[in-house]
């Protein structure tokens, strides 16, 4: 099983085009996305049709939540382009425009009355499935075999930022995300297996989440658990963050780098708005193995043309959208 797993398109349509045309290269036989579907680049809707037709299921996004329901904690610069987000995508703004592109048509003779009324009719039914679906985005987690898959953290999955930053300065935010990652243990029937005392037996997890639009993966460095642990030696527990160069285009890390003894959170960055450094969008492919065959991530890089993304936001801001100028600007830097 093959499974590409992307995060944060950030309505970038043509971004999420083109690692749609790399995974389909490569190969995959489901991909699912961390949420952040939409919110600062020019393409909400296109963005929920390409997720709803590729993706196995998504999860919610804080820039989802916020465009559905409301921004908290938003700076202005995202604050205003959630507030347009939510008017093209659920306020109308973006049918509207369709609907009078047909009127068009029709007045030019380029569509009769019956094809423009069964135009009309699919984009209405279109958007209001479109709504629907988002708004049918409840779930903050879930699993993918083995793996908690979030939007941001474990712990706060919508909203909570683990930066690389972390492995020095937030032990405390780290620790107590990778106490979460406990699974219960399955006899073969599905049936939960309970331990000495009668309790569900848990086992230890790994966590796959998106959110910094950062690609790599935090190493939960657990002393006993090596196999190459000096005996006596005193427990000790550490963190340490691997990431996905900038510069390089797939990497697939090997033993030595994310040991199978160990747990891990890993992000496969964005598909829509990199800020490593790196233009390019990022996604991640697993392919799961089976009995004694590990499980592999390889991350990705892909080219897309970003200054097509730009060109658009440039074009809505002529037109009157709320856009600031940063969110062209940062898809040129990676930032």
């Amino acid at each position: 099983m093959r499974i590409a797993i992307v995060s944060d398109i950030h309505a970038n349509a043509t971004a999420f085009e083109a690692v749609l045309a790399h995974a389909k290269a490569i190969g995959y036989d489901q991909m699912v996305c961390l949420g952040d579907v939409i919110g600062y680049g020019p393409d909400p809707v296109e963005c929920i049709d390409l997720v709803r037709r590729h993706c196995e299921w998504t999860l919610l996004g804080n820039h989802d939540f916020a465009s559905i329901y409301e921004p908290t904690n938003f700076n202005a610069v995202a604050a205003r382009a959630v507030f347009w987000t939510r008017s093209e995508a659920f306020e109308g703004g973006w049918l509207k425009r369709r609907l009078a592109a047909l009127e068009a048509a029709r007045e030019a003779g380029e569509l009769t009355d019956d094809a423009f009324t069964e135009a009309r009719g699919a984009e209405l039914r279109a958007d209001r499935e479109r709504d629907d679906f988002m708004h049918s985005i409840y779930p903050r987690r879930t699993l993918l075999g083995r793996y908690v898959c979030v939007h941001a953290s474990p712990s706060r999955p919508v909203n909570e930022y683990l930066f690389s930053a972390d492995v020095l300065q937030g032990e405390r935010k780290l620790k107590r995300n990778f106490d979460l990652l406990q699974l219960p243990v399955r006899d073969d029937a599905g049936n939960a297996v309970l331990d000495a005392e009668g309790r569900p037996a848990m086992r230890r997890a790994s966590a796959i989440v998106g959110h910094t639009h950062c690609p790599g993966f935090i190493l939960e460095i657990d002393q006993d658990r090596l196999a190459d642990a000096d005996e006596g030696a005193p427990a000790e527990i550490r963190y340490e963050w691997e990431p996905f160069d900038v510069g390089v285009s797939e990497w697939s890390p090997g033993e030595a780098e994310l040991p199978l003894s160990q747990r891990f959170i890993l992000n496969p960055g964005s598909v829509g708005q990199p800020r490593d450094g790196d233009p390019r969008s990022s996604y991640v492919m697993l392919d799961v193995g089976e009995g004694e065959t590990p499980d592999r991530f390889t991350f990705h890089r892909v080219e897309y043309d970003f200054r097509e993304t730009q060109r658009r936001l440039q074009a809505l801001q002529a037109a009157g959208a709320p856009l600031n100028d940063w969110l062209w600007e940062r898809l040129e830097k990676g930032q």
